[in-house]
């Protein structure tokens, strides 16, 4: 078995550089249905926000895009890489934890944490910390089901991700420190072949090891693909 998603030297390895994670999101460019990217931004352009925090930016798409549609944008990833290539893109970044955000009280007017706070080890911490620092926070994670056909091929156990903020559970750890909490389904689907399989297990820190697991079967198989965005206000 392989560790948890919020095991911290997992996710320390795990973006490091951007090959996996590039390799993932290659994958996801073809999933039916809205992007959780492309909701995210609009939910951020309905706040009218001047100043937007990004937390967990990744290589820095959406702070680029919501820095090219005038906002004020700062973005922050543990991950020295991520940094620098979101830095490339024109953006302000830093390196920092999200749970201790080196910002001052009510700083952003928005934050945004796209599949990012499943990662995090103290979530309750996280969470106060994002609400200290922002007023709203729109944050899009994956659910149960997330690829579970997939899973079940290499025989991984979906249980570790009971105590995430997963889909199911995310509306719940955010009512802890948000008055209010609108959830937006993003339901969908993804073909894959067994080699798209490998190629994405392959590109998982945690799971790589089940990559050979998969299977030889023709043609692509249909695979849950269970997304939500929260707005959090």
């Amino acid at each position: 078995m392989g560790k948890a998603q919020d095991d911290r030297d997992v996710v320390e390895r795990e973006y490091a550089d951007e090959t996996g994670l590039s390799a993932r999101i290659a994958i996801w460019s073809r999933r039916t249905g809205p992007r959780a990217i492309d909701v995210t931004f609009d939910e951020v352009l309905a706040q009218s926000p001047r100043r937007v925090l990004e937390a967990g930016c990744g290589r820095g798409e959406l702070a680029e895009r919501l820095a090219r549609a005038g906002l004020d944008v700062v973005a922050l990833d543990q991950s020295e890489r991520m940094v620098e290539l979101t830095r490339a893109r024109g953006v302000a970044a830093v390196v920092g934890d999200v749970q201790e955000l080196p910002f001052a009280d009510g700083e952003f007017d928005v934050a945004v944490a796209n599949f990012m706070l499943y990662h995090v080890p103290d979530l309750d911490r996280a969470l106060a910390e994002l609400r200290r620092v922002a007023h709203t926070l729109i944050a899009a994670t994956n659910g149960y089901d997330q690829l579970r056909e997939m899973w079940e091929l290499v025989g991984r156990d979906l249980g570790d991700r009971r105590h995430l903020f997963m889909r199911e559970t995310g509306a719940a750890f955010l009512g802890r420190h948000f008055a209010e909490v609108r959830t937006i389904d993003l339901p969908a689907t993804v073909e894959l072949t067994a080699d798209d399989m490998r190629h994405y297990i392959a590109h998982s820190v945690a799971h790589k090891q089940l990559a050979e697991r998969v299977p030889d079967f023709d043609g692509a198989r249909t695979i849950t693909a269970s997304t939500a965005v929260f707005v959090a206000s």
